[in-house]
């Protein structure tokens, strides 16, 4: 299944013309852009779309990225630079393959002209991949999406037409993930193992961890529903530690 592209915070509606164009060129239907800069829909972008003009108007503008992967399992991102966050840069070929052998909505993330993404758009994606270059490694927006198309299409070509089919066990969303991670956070800071000026960082190596393991859907609903009857013990203890302070105040008054 070929995946989203999903461009973050475009600035130039010429690039996303120009997308618009190399996605009609290897199949690619499916342009997600979130806060664009520009207007995706201008008489600059149509221009450079020539007949990919219905990529164009069928595209989706949407506010965050966790919008934009709704329903997606398998996530790449693209970065030129080392972040050593618990994640290794892998090339195209490696990541791609693993991307197309999923039987479920997948997506490839572009960052801005200008910063590329940020650490946290980074954090939506299990891979991160850097395009190969010469000493000068900053490739125009569109050049990148192109190299990825390319590599994409022809690594669809190597996927037995039957192993989506045994790959989709019912994969975890992506978005879903990150909602389980945050409610663990919230829990984990109340018992005293993260702190405020702890949590990212921390929250960040649980979910290379969580990435990792490819949960499955049964997986996460296993570790929500822990999470939630801790929650559920860790107030009700709440509530019966007051019930006794009450109690006691109540004795000491009698007295």
């Amino acid at each position: 299944m070929l995946p989203r592209i999903v461009l973050v915070e475009t600035q130039g509606a010429l690039n996303v013309g120009s997308i618009a164009r190399v996605m009609m060129n290897f199949g690619f239907n499916n342009l997600i852009l979130v806060n664009p800069r520009c207007d995706p829909q201008s008489e600059d972008a149509f221009k450079m779309a020539t007949h990919a003009k219905e990529i164009l108007t069928n595209a989706k503008i949407v506010q965050s990225l966790e919008i934009a992967l709704q329903n997606c399992t398998r996530v790449v991102a693209t970065t030129a630079q080392e972040r050593h966050r618990n994640r290794q840069l892998e090339g195209p070929e490696l990541s791609f393959k693993w991307l197309v052998q999923s039987g479920t909505p997948n997506a490839i993330i572009f960052g801005a002209e200008d910063r590329g993404l940020s650490n946290e758009e980074l954090e939506w994606a299990q891979r991160w991949v850097r395009i190969s270059t010469g000493p000068y490694q900053t490739l125009n927006l569109a050049q990148t999406v192109a190299i990825c198309c390319y590599e994409l299409f022809g690594v669809q070509d190597q996927i037995p037409k039957n192993l989506s089919k045994k790959t989709a066990v019912q994969e975890a969303e992506i978005d879903r993930i990150n909602q389980f991670l945050e409610r663990w956070a919230d829990q984990l800071q109340q018992v005293g193992f993260l702190h405020s000026h702890t949590r990212t960082e921390r929250t960040a190596k649980l979910r290379s961890i969580l990435y990792r393991s490819a949960l499955s859907q049964n997986d996460l609903a296993l570790l929500e529903g822990i999470v939630s009857q801790t929650n559920w013990a860790l107030h009700t203890k709440q509530q019966n530690n007051h019930k006794n302070l009450l109690d006691q105040d109540g004795q000491d008054t009698d007295r």
